[in-house]
């Protein structure tokens, strides 16, 4: 049914979420924002883009944040991966896997030194190269918008009819189903994989598996 697998990465592959966003809530706490805690983030910003989420906090706060906030949240985030990153349970098997049958890349709406970071701490990266990493910084409009994923369906040969996304957030979701792809969601790093699956099913994804090692069944790999 496909030619190219395309994988979103946190949430998905590497089990950043966490990470990410106890960055967020780090940096936002040296400037006395502390009311913004992880749990708030994990329910508010999941999939969102660190720009639009500071974006939002200044609107919600009438904070004028520092030029090089996005700056510090990636050393942040740089920082908090040395000890407390991994790979999602079934996320090597499956990547390995897929790319004896399929094309294979990561589209994600992360900054792209911390996707690659992630990929190569977590012993990813060996899967993929600097042509099949794709984030945030490619595009004008990440996820929810379509362009990411188009873009990069285009830089990998492949239709859109062809192409599978395999997505955590119903950001990732809805960009997938916009760009006429097959998505399926995955639960297996939410904090609510109950109330999670019916998010994602309610933003189009065609299928919601609880764990990698099922959509590699589905796949028969």
């Amino acid at each position: 049914m496909f030619d190219l697998i395309i994988f979103d990465c946190d949430g998905t592959l590497t089990d950043s979420e966490d990470v990410n966003n106890q960055a967020v809530v780090d940096v936002l706490a040296e400037l006395g924002l502390t009311q913004y805690t992880l749990e708030y983030a994990l329910k508010n910003w999941a999939g969102k883009g660190v720009p639009e989420v500071f974006l939002s906090i200044q609107m919600e706060t009438d904070t004028v944040l520092p030029e090089d906030i996005v700056m510090r949240y990636i050393y942040r985030v740089g920082e908090l991966q040395k000890t407390a990153l991994k790979a999602v349970e079934g996320a090597p098997n499956l990547v390995s896997l897929s790319k004896t049958k399929y094309k294979i890349c990561v589209a994600s709406n992360g900054e792209r030194k911390n996707v690659v970071d992630s990929l190569q701490m977590t012993g990813l990266l060996v899967h993929f190269d600097e042509g099949t990493v794709f984030t945030r910084n490619n595009v004008k409009y990440p996820k929810p918008y379509p362009d990411l994923f188009l873009f990069a369906a285009a830089q990998m040969g492949a239709l859109p009819e062809r192409c599978l996304v395999i997505e955590d957030s119903t950001t990732g979701v809805r960009a997938g189903v916009a760009a006429g792809m097959t998505v399926w969601g995955f639960t297996g790093s939410s904090h609510n994989p109950a109330k999670q699956e019916e998010a994602l099913i309610a933003n189009g994804a065609h299928a919601v598996f609880s764990g990698l090692i099922h959509i590699q069944e589905r796949l028969g790999l």
